[in-house]
């Protein structure tokens, strides 16, 4: 009697233990947007793919080197009839965090969770497998707006993921409200060929997080400080000396109506560099000013966040803040262009923002730098970051949203602009520049665009944005367009032709 009453009170045990791990994983579908009934999925090696329910349809997205006979299929997955897709031509990305969940950085843009990152490259071939630091949400606008959120990651040691150059730190760009999808990638390679500093190039890739298919991404290098980045002085190799002999308590903000950085010893001998400074407009700079390691805003209400070193001292804050005094009399007509700014380099990034007419182009995410002046000593404009809001695609409540390829911006439509190119518009040297990099370098990449470049493109992309289509039918759905659709194709190609044709003009 006493052993058939043990027996009952195990198989209870283990009931409600099945009962408890049957709710945690179905709650963790339910939050992914999956149905509380899909147990299924299909595994290879060590890996698996979720399956994906939509309108009462089930699929698998696979990777271009995958094909279904590869797949062993879950019990579950096994009793079902589904739909399987597969990518061609690009490259895989899959994700996995610590709690195999994205629960709680979905909920918040700021929680860092530690993981790991398996690439596979398009015919299957593993080429880094490595820890991560953390994987985070990043972005503002496109995170809080968009169900296809973008992610930041930091890997535990430099790596070159798909041969990107060496680094830690990588974005993932969802190109949610770009219907082409190429219109972030259309602009790192107008960089490139037009010879804006440290131009980056990215990746398209699938990705895959704790085993879900998120969609077509484009994988970026982050802007930062590194041999394969912004190849400058980098302060915080010797001042992370001094701030490990720091602890918290010693870390005192230094603020005046301008600057703010820390009361913290000098990290080098030289201050005169590296610096690397983002612009940012200054309703936001003032939201985030809490978040902000180091600021200033200069006397003609221009407001830059220096993200590398990542600690200024009193010294360091107050010297790049004064430097860019100097170099904004420079730019605003008080003093002679060239002596502190270099004129080739605001010449090309101007360049690639105006060819393709960039809303945030002058407004926010645009970077300078400032090497030591043992090594140089002049104020670069350094490369570009978000351009999916551009080339004709537009938000409702944008200034150029109602706009055809025509018109010269001079990046100062938005309300947020800066007053940089303004200014420097008024300059003969610099126009001069620029006339000559349009001539030479971007307007024969854009009509390669026109002719071939979207073309293949598209073709590359194909398979995958047909997978992300149906990933992100509702979010599409909302929004009036779909990715992958050659009719957002053409339009691009049809904008692309009248904005040469104009630029040709003028």
């Amino acid at each position: 009697m006493k052993k058939k009453i043990r027996l009952c009170l195990y198989a209870a045990v283990i009931l409600i233990c099945i009962f408890f791990v049957a709710f945690i994983t179905a709650r963790d579908l339910k939050s992914r947007g999956m149905d509380v009934t899909d147990f299924m999925y299909a595994s290879f090696g060590k890996y698996k793919i979720n399956a994906f329910e939509s309108e009462g349809e089930y699929y698998f997205f696979l990777p271009s080197f995958l094909n279904e006979d590869d797949l062993k299929l879950s019990y579950e997955a096994k009793k079902h009839d589904i739909k399987y897709l597969r990518s061609e031509n690009i490259p895989s990305v899959f994700l996995k965090t610590k709690s195999k969940s994205l629960d709680r950085i979905l909920s918040d843009k700021d929680y860092k969770e530690s993981g790991r990152i398996t690439v596979f490259d398009k015919d299957g071939n593993e080429s880094l497998s490595l820890g991560l630091e953390y994987i985070k949400g990043r972005g503002n606008y496109s995170w809080n707006n968009w169900d296809k959120k973008p992610f930041k990651i930091k890997l535990e040691k430099d790596a070159s993921v798909l041969g990107l150059g060496n680094g830690k730190d990588y974005a993932f760009i969802a190109n949610a409200s770009d219907a082409t999808l190429i219109r972030n990638a259309i602009a790192r390679d107008l960089e490139e060929a037009v010879g804006v500093p440290f131009a980056g190039n990215g990746r398209f890739v699938d990705l895959y997080i704790n085993g879900d298919y998120m969609g077509n991404y484009y994988l970026c290098p982050s802007i930062e400080i590194g041999t394969d980045r912004v190849n400058i002085t980098d302060i915080d190799i010797s001042q992370s000396k001094i701030l490990a002999k720091l602890n918290s308590d010693a870390l005192i903000p230094y603020e005046t109506s301008q600057v703010k950085g820390w009361n913290i010893p000098d990290g080098t001998s030289d201050i005169t560099g590296g610096y690397l400074v983002e612009r940012e407009f200054g309703d936001r700079y003032k939201l985030e000013y809490g978040e902000i390691k180091n600021g200033f805003i200069t006397s003609n209400d221009e407001h830059f966040i220096v993200t590398s070193p990542q600690y200024c001292s009193v010294n360091e804050i107050n010297y790049i803040s004064e430097f860019f005094e100097q170099a904004e009399k420079e730019i605003l007509g008080q003093e002679p262009l060239g002596n502190i700014v270099d004129i080739d380099s605001f010449a090309k990034r101007y360049l690639v923002e105006e060819v393709i007419k960039n809303y945030d182009g002058g407004v926010s995410s645009c970077y300078y730098y400032k090497d030591s002046d043992l090594v140089d000593g002049k104020l670069y404009a350094g490369p570009g970051w978000d351009f999916d809001m551009s080339l004709g695609n537009y938000l409702d409540w944008m200034e150029y949203h109602d706009e055809d390829a025509t018109g010269i911006t001079k990046l100062y439509l938005s309300e947020h602009s800066s007053i940089y190119y303004k200014k420097l518009a008024q300059n003969e040297d610099f126009i001069g520049a620029v006339k000559g990099y349009y001539n030479s370098t971007a307007r024969p990449f854009m009509e390669y665009l026109v002719e071939e470049g979207i073309d293949a493109y598209e073709k590359e992309l194909m398979a995958s944005a047909k997978m992300d289509s149906i990933r992100w039918k509702d979010m599409y759905a909302e929004n009036g367009y779909a990715a992958g659709d050659p009719k957002e194709y053409e339009d691009l190609k049809a904008f692309i032709r009248q904005r040469i044709e104009f630029l040709n003009k003028e």
